[in-house]
């Protein structure tokens, strides 16, 4: 498509922006990957932290950047020119929520409400749902009674169980056991408010690179984990990192068994 930076000829051209596009009366009914445009913008800024977005925008020029760089005199691909425009657009709006905001009024009202009803299902997983209204609710991991909150997590499996409400759980203890299944698990998918990027289980330095780089060099990790220092010093980082993840894993069940010995000492809550 031209008008959203579609061949221009033999070679790749660099897409319109969003702006513009929008400004000459462009359809967005026109651009071939716009229902997948629509999954990254409208459930990415409504359900992924600023940051990410922000990270993710930075991701995506780099490598519409680093396309031209490499490969803008290569005979051009259709498929390759739209996933550019993709690129570039989804970047735009997630750096700018007003032009966000532009881009989702100008979708056919059918796309936009798939694209809405996604949203609600990512927020609503079975059988979890986010509760934003909840007040005078008891987290059942805890027993801390909560007068009202932004939002807490529920099941939808109160009744199955026989309780007279749906099961609701407080942030602290989503917390924990998010943080005790993710070490047994062998992840590290904490942010770094959570976690210190030392604990990490991959490298920091290959982590950080990951976030600037979108050609990581694999063939070079290889080759840099052939050497007998780099693999010794591999091994030693991550004994470290296991060892601290079998201390907080102590610490998190001394917090488990805290809890339950508060819910034993209290007796039954009504249930």
């Amino acid at each position: 498509m031209s008008g959203a930076g579609g061949e221009g000829g033999s070679r790749y051209v660099r897409p319109v922006t969003l702006r513009a596009f929008l400004d000459d009366g462009g359809d967005l009914r026109s651009f071939g990957l716009v229902e997948s445009l629509v999954e990254a913008i409208v459930v990415a800024r409504r359900l992924l932290p600023d940051e990410t977005n922000r990270r993710q925008a930075r991701r995506n020029r780099l490598f519409v950047d680093r396309w031209f760089d490499r490969h803008g005199d290569e005979p051009a691909v259709s498929a390759t020119q739209e996933l550019l425009t993709f690129a570039l657009w989804k970047a735009e709006c997630l750096e700018d929520p007003v032009l966000a905001d532009r881009f989702e009024a100008a979708l056919p009202p059918e796309i936009l409400s798939r694209g809405l009803r996604l949203v609600e299902d990512l927020r609503h997983v079975h059988p979890l749902a986010i509760d934003e209204d909840l007040v005078r609710w008891t987290c059942r991991a805890c027993g801390e009674v909560f007068e009202s909150a932004p939002a807490v997590v529920v099941t939808n499996t109160g009744d199955e169980l026989g309780y007279d409400d749906d099961l609701a759980y407080c942030l602290g203890c989503l917390t924990i056991a998010t943080a005790a299944l993710e070490t047994v698990s062998g992840i590290d998918r904490f942010s770094r408010s959570f976690e210190d990027e030392g604990l990490a289980l991959g490298a920091p330095t290959r982590a950080a690179a990951a976030d600037d780089d979108v050609d990581l060099d694999l063939a070079g990790l290889e080759r840099e984990l052939l050497d007998a220092d780099a693999v010794r010093s591999e091994a030693e980082r991550l004994s470290a990192a296991l060892e601290a993840s079998r201390r907080r894993t102590e610490a998190l069940s001394a917090r488990r068994a805290a809890l339950i010995r508060r819910l034993e000492s209290e007796g039954p809550s009504g249930d």
